[in-house]
């Protein structure tokens, strides 16, 4: 993915696709409580590196009060050394943004430095003395930039961005419905509401789907950004909403990013990746064009995106939501040119009505053979131009 690709991303994307790693954490050896529930937190390390990104790739956001805050807050510090490495780090393409905010999340609150939990068995073991240095200059940053008073200074503000996503959060069985479907757990689930983190272009909404591989399991994140314009009330001169009170985008974002959790360390195991290059010749200019326009752009992620996005519809029509799953289907298949979605959905219904298959992973050397069938002159008959 270009730098070029990353700045797109940073204008009009709604989902950032969470990132492949070395291969599935182990699972944990204590008992996990089956009644886990999404915790919503903050977190003034992603704070922080959203603050970061609104120099790297300025923009104008006025329906995002704590973006325009912190534009105002922060613009002393916009050629800080910490700002300087970001953009270099991001420019030539050593690391991707949300992969510094995934990086982050390793890590004790900033001021420390100090990790939370080893990157050794994470994608980024082999780039820690650049991380380190540059963990640095952001805590460096955070001090410098007194983050810390910009964030208690506006507390009501974030807490009641808090508020209104706790208001908002998938159904109590959420958990036990994602964990069941792809039958394997994760330890911990959290959404952190980022009210500083830009948006812009058509959507105007953003999600981040970090996870951090711990040493008795795997957190996963969703970082979100506010998704409803955000105005004043003319009388009180207060703000009396938040941007977050947005039922859908966060269900449909928890589905989405959460489940790249479960299905990007799969793909990224070395033979799940030699079975996924069997058909790479299907990532034919055609396809890629309308998958790039995504910042899809390569076959990994094209494949990604089809296997979330299709957790998300079975998802959606399995615990009940048919005309949602109905809603996602035509969109994720006919606006957006997911063109393999139909065959896998009928493949995964196999799947679902037999237990033998002991994982999500079991069962992929079937699923991703229903590409087998396609061919140049069917995918481009399928691929609408939008």
């Amino acid at each position: 993915m270009t730098y070029k690709m990353q700045h797109t991303i940073f204008l009009v994307s709604i989902l950032i696709l969470g990132f492949a790693c070395s291969g599935e954490p182990p699972q944990p050896q204590n008992d996990v409580p089956k009644n886990k529930k999404i915790e919503v937190a903050f977190n003034p390390n992603i704070h922080t590196s959203h603050v970061i990104e609104l120099f790297v790739w300025p923009g104008e956001y006025p329906t995002r009060p704590m973006v325009v805050a912190a534009q105002e807050y922060f613009a002393p510090y916009k050629k800080h050394p910490a700002i300087r490495l970001s953009d270099s780090l991001l420019q030539n393409e050593i690391f991707y943004f949300d992969e510094l905010t995934e990086i982050l999340l390793y890590l004790e609150p900033f001021p420390s430095t100090t990790f939370k939990y080893p990157l050794e068995n994470s994608p980024y073991a082999d780039r820690v003395d650049v991380v380190k240095e540059w963990i640095k200059l952001i805590a460096d940053f955070y001090v410098d930039a007194k983050v810390e008073d910009f964030l208690a200074t506006n507390q009501a503000f974030y807490q009641g961005a808090k508020k209104e996503v706790l208001k908002n959060l998938p159904p109590d069985d959420f958990v036990q419905q994602i964990e069941s479907y792809y039958r394997n757990s994760r330890l911990q689930y959290t959404i952190i509401p980022a009210p500083e983190m830009p948006t812009g272009g058509a959507y105007g909404q953003r999600g981040i789907g970090p996870y951090i591989f711990a040493p008795d399991g795997m957190l996963i994140y969703q970082v979100i950004s506010a998704s409803l314009p955000v105005e004043k009330d003319s009388a009180t001169n207060a703000y009396t909403s938040y941007g977050f009170d947005n039922e859908a985008f966060t269900l449909r974002n928890s589905y989405h990013e959460f489940g790249h959790a479960f299905v990007n360390p799969i793909l990224d195991k070395e033979k799940n990746k030699s079975l996924l290059n069997q058909y790479a010749h299907l990532f034919i200019p055609a396809l890629k064009e309308v998958m790039e326009k995504q910042n899809y752009d390569n076959w990994f992620d094209c494949i990604a995106e089809h296997l979330v996005r299709l957790g998300e519809i079975r998802l959606a029509e399995r615990s009940g939501h048919i005309k949602w799953a109905k809603v996602l289907r035509e969109k994720h298949t006919k606006q957006l040119n997911f063109i393999f979605l139909p065959e896998l959905e009928q493949k995964i219904k196999v799947y679902e009505q037999d237990e033998k298959y002991d994982s999500f992973e079991a069962y992929l050397p079937e699923l991703l053979g229903v590409l087998a069938n396609f061919d140049e002159k069917t995918i481009i008959g399928r691929i609408k131009k939008n």
